[in-house]
């Protein structure tokens, strides 16, 4: 039987549970996209790196286990980190995940490569600093100074988020430098961080805050979500000091530990994991039925734009248009079979009214009064659940619309908002109410008319 939510142009696996994306790098020609991967099963159980390769960040080809969890240190999980390139080599750095009799110690750990093919674990590790609960994971890793430097996300032991830091001048040898950042904004826990600098010299620190019960009680998270920070590094006194309050990446109701890289183009690109769903979510979730779970999100490339973190899609994705359709009418019904296809609505001036419903209305989009409201069916209690978003002037919508996702590009990556959705209908028809005069808009259909 066909699986109508087998996505086109989105990383998912084959089989198993896939989650954070990892490692990202483009090494020697090719771009890897390493991830957290279950092979056997859909549920949280077990944790290796799979690894996706691509020449072009559109069309990948899955190579399946990269590390796996066969050392002391890391026997109960290969969790998240990074990738860095130096002197022809690839270093990958994750967290090795342990528990003995339920109590759970991590270690940060290093895997080289000169092949991208073949992982040869080292055996310096770094172990959790004094002061931390063993929540202390995801190291990202970057270059100052001739300096290499990592940060850690981490949980302090008064229950609060926070990220350490460490430096090294061999990429081998760690030495604990302090905390990098903590604060109440980061709840109990703080995962994935990232820190990079984009142009005219704007830093930015990439946060996961997690909400956990107490490290006394069950442990468990509750919840979380992807943000960021603007404010400078001070590497003298090794830390991270903010100068704007925490801010969304993603307006969406999928989109979480996020990690970027700079590819050879001097892009900064970031691509997230397309869920939140909660436990209920993930059981009922249609693609089980067919043996795997979940997917990344679109690589985006980030720019400082206006005092704003704006996020734009790839010009590699125009590549994938197969036919185009154009619509200046007021209102139209667009006749669609095609379950991947992209639609950018351009009203070419700030607007006060409009809708567009996809996927025969299972997904609705509509502005009023300067409100962005968003909307899907949840497959769970399949009823209509929206998210609202405040856009002062809305001038464009870019949407890329995949089998069981849908990425929304909004004032050309002024927002974003992505999501899960799963619509078994065969007819995609897409209806549009409310285009003002100036406004244009371009359908392309990313499947040959046969497919």
């Amino acid at each position: 039987m066909e699986n109508r939510h087998k996505n086109y142009f989105h990383i998912e696996p084959d089989k198993g549970l896939l989650n954070d994306p990892n490692g990202l790098i483009q090494f020697k020609g090719k771009y890897y996209f390493f991830h957290q991967w279950n092979r056997f099963d859909t549920s949280h159980d077990y944790k290796e790196w799979g690894l996706f390769l691509s020449k072009d960040l559109v069309n990948w080809t899955n190579i399946q286990s990269a590390i796996l969890p066969d050392r002391y240190d890391d026997k109960d999980g290969v969790y998240s980190g990074s990738a860095i390139e130096n002197d022809g080599k690839m270093y990958l750095f994750y967290t090795g995940n342990t528990k003995l009799n339920g109590v759970r110690k991590s270690y940060q750990k290093i895997a080289v490569s000169n092949d991208g093919r073949t992982f040869i674990k080292q055996e310096s590790t770094i172990e959790t600093p004094e002061g931390f609960s063993e929540h202390h994971r995801d190291p990202k890793v970057w270059k100052k100074d001739n300096k290499w430097w990592m940060i850690v996300g981490a949980q302090t032991k008064e229950n609060v988020g926070a990220i350490t830091l460490f430096q090294s001048d061999d990429l081998l040898t760690w030495k604990y430098e302090g905390i990098f950042y903590t604060d109440t904004i980061l709840d109990q826990m703080c995962e994935c961080p990232d820190y990079f600098t984009l142009t005219d010299g704007i830093e930015i620190l990439m946060v996961c805050p997690q909400k956990r019960t107490s490290g006394r009680q069950s442990d468990r998270p509750i919840s979380s979500y992807a943000g960021y920070l603007v404010g400078k590094m001070d590497y003298k006194t090794n830390k991270f000091n903010q100068s704007t309050e925490i801010k969304m990446l993603d307006e969406g109701f999928d989109f979480y530990a996020p990690q970027s890289f700079l590819d050879d183009k001097g892009r900064r690109i970031i691509v997230g994991w397309m869920s939140r769903m909660d436990e209920n979510q993930e059981r009922n979730c249609p693609t089980v039925k067919d043996g795997y779970l979940h997917c990344l999100s679109m690589p985006r490339e980030l720019k400082w734009i206006d005092n704003h973190l704006y996020q734009t899609p790839l010009k590699e994705y125009e590549n994938l248009r197969k036919k185009e359709q154009e619509y200046k009418n007021e209102y139209a019904i667009i006749s669609n079979n095609s379950k991947a296809f992209e639609l950018i609505i351009d009203f070419d001036e700030a607007i006060k009214d409009f809708s567009v419903s996809l996927n025969s209305n299972t997904n609705p989009i509509i502005y009023r009064c300067g409100k962005l409201e968003i909307g899907r069916i949840n497959w769970v209690t399949e009823k209509l659940e929206t998210k609202i978003l405040q856009v002062k002037d809305l001038t464009k919508l870019h949407i890329f619309c995949d089998s069981s996702t849908l990425e929304i590009f909004i004032n050309d990556g002024q927002y974003v908002f992505s999501m899960r959705y799963f619509c078994d209908e065969q007819n995609r028809n897409i209806e549009y109410k409310s285009l003002n005069e100036k406004g244009m808009i371009n359908f392309y259909s990313y499947e040959e008319e046969n497919e």
